[in-house]
């Protein structure tokens, strides 16, 4: 009788560990078909249902970090910002040689959108998005995506900059504190990256700082005023 009693039992746990097992299965499978479907979508760019998947897989998985770098993808685009299209375009383009600050405004005129409230929004998503990954669970990839997302951002502000001075307006300390806090995030995840984007905020950032100005409002406008 006590034998019958203990093959019930394992019988009984062993019909729930396959039950349970296959419920963590089936989850996996969902939640893998999901990010497969948000895949497709961002490469058809339908970005708003690939964030909406991303964000189902999150709620359930927060520490799937593909699947945040992802997300953070899909709000740059959303702005506009549409990584590998601004990397193919921009590597036509010189940013080197005796007008490299010219070719370098110019780069960022010709890849990025018009500055708009609704684009540095995005930017923001994007870049705050990508903070939440540990620095531990970055692979190169995740890396690379974020300083170009750091980059970009810079070179948003700048453009925006150069619209305020031609509308004959005066930049404000927010602008520029904002202006030198990217340049020292990006001083602070700067890779080895060599891409014709990270050369003209280079470019960008060494002629604001070689710039003569009492303090750094004079030097970006200083700096700046050429392109006006």
């Amino acid at each position: 009788m006590k034998q019958k009693i203990i093959f019930v039992t394992i019988f009984c746990f062993s019909v729930n560990l396959v039950g349970c097992s296959g419920n963590i299965l089936a989850r996996y499978s969902t939640q893998k078909s999901l990010q497969e479907q948000a895949e497709y979508d961002m490469q058809n760019g339908d970005y708003t249902a690939a964030q909406t998947k991303l964000q189902t897989i999150l709620a359930g998985d927060p520490l799937n970090y593909t699947a945040v770098s992802m997300l953070a993808a899909c709000y740059a685009a959303i702005g506009g910002v549409i990584l590998v299209d601004i990397l193919i375009k921009s590597a036509v383009q010189s940013t080197s040689g005796n007008n490299s600050n010219s070719n370098s405004i110019s780069l960022a005129s010709s890849v990025l959108p018009t500055p708009t409230p609704t684009v540095f929004a995005q930017m923001v998503l994007a870049i705050n998005t990508m903070k939440t990954i540990p620095q531990t669970s970055l692979t190169s990839e995740m890396s690379f995506q974020q300083q170009m997302f750091l980059d970009l951002y810079l070179l948003l502000q700048i453009l925006d900059l150069i619209n305020i001075l031609r509308a004959g307006g005066t930049l404000t300390n927010a602008q520029i504190t904002l202006l030198f806090n990217t340049i020292g995030n990006i001083n602070s995840v700067s890779g080895s990256n060599n891409n014709q984007v990270s050369q003209a905020v280079n470019n960008i950032t060494n002629g604001i700082n070689n710039s003569p100005g009492a303090n750094q409002n004079q030097q970006v406008a200083n700096y700046l005023t050429p392109f006006i």
